[in-house]
């Protein structure tokens, strides 16, 4: 059984010998493949970190009436705090808001002098409220709308904002069934080229499967090279593909920062290396093994 094995990895090693020219035309496939269904990985993640960065520069404040006690306003911000989807609630008093005013208005002279002339404090409280979606921002607004502390405000901003984050919600659902929609069609175009290219590889090894056959070998003796070819020119192709892969993004890592500053499509590559290459490895195998048997089946009567 043994020997039967170590024979079946030789002739699958001397098929990708042997053909030099298919073998190439495999590996070429292999890394066209890899990167098609990478490109629309990196394609997705893209625009997720893309979502999520206009996302963390929502937010909208509740301004406070004058004459609320700040115990009420703590007690909502205690709520809000762990409300599902809040990151952070800020809390602002009026003398520090009036504080930080002024300091952002010193380069307007006017504004600088009417604000050293004012006695009171005409700002008031208030809360600074992030979430980590917008969803979240619908949420609280309408929390804060049946509460009873809608009593205790002014008004907030999020009707300001409530288009852009209705837009974002819109843009943001769009975006991932069209990064699904453009993964599937990568994926299908991907299981064309290389049922394609397997059948050439076939039709160039027929007179052996031909020969074999003719000697009495077994479906799975005739099968077994072709597989171990198939292991060898998927692996290859790959890792050449990774390679060239994390090169380019090593290169060009400083570049993506600019475009946006949480994209860090290295980091996300390491961070998720196996899952990733494994599940990638493990498609373009299972399409490789597919076609081969199909190939085999149909067309070599085997």
């Amino acid at each position: 059984m043994i020997n039967k094995f170590l024979k079946i990895i030789k002739h699958g090693y001397d098929l990708f010998e042997r053909e030099k020219i298919v073998s190439t035309i495999n590996v070429g496939t292999t890394i066209l493949v890899s990167f098609f269904i990478w490109s629309g990985i990196l394609g997705f993640y893209f625009l997720n970190q893309l979502i999520i960065y206009f996302q963390e520069r929502l937010d909208f404040s509740i301004y406070f009436k004058n004459n609320v006690e700040r115990e009420n306003i703590v007690q909502l911000k205690k709520i809000l705090e762990n409300f599902p989807g809040v990151s952070g609630v800020e809390f602002i008093p009026q003398e520090v808001a009036f504080k930080k005013f002024k300091e952002e208005s010193k380069s307007n002279p006017v504004i600088a002098k009417a604000l050293t002339e004012i006695r009171t404090n005409p700002l008031v409280d208030y809360l600074i409220i992030k979430a980590n979606d917008s969803e979240t921002y619908l949420k609280i607004a309408d929390y804060i709308e049946k509460s009873p502390y809608k009593a205790f405000i002014e008004y907030i901003t999020y009707s300001e904002n409530q288009n852009i984050i209705k837009r974002i919600i819109s843009l943001s659902n769009q975006v991932r069934i069209i990064i699904l929609g453009i993964l599937a069609i990568i994926l299908i175009f991907s299981c064309l080229i290389i049922f394609n290219t397997v059948l050439v590889s076939i039709y160039a090894q027929k007179e052996y499967v031909e020969v074999l056959r003719l000697i009495g070998a077994g479906n799975w003796f005739i099968r077994g090279p072709f597989l171990i070819n198939i292991l060898i020119f998927s692996f290859i192709g790959y890792l050449i593909a990774l390679s060239f892969l994390i090169l380019f993004l090593m290169k060009t890592e400083n570049f993506w920062s600019i475009i946006i500053p949480n994209f860090q499509p290295s980091k996300y590559l390491m961070d998720n290396f196996l899952f990733l290459n494994s599940g990638i490895l493990g498609i373009i195998l299972f399409i490789n093994i597919f076609s081969t048997f199909i190939a085999l089946q149909k067309y070599l009567r085997i």
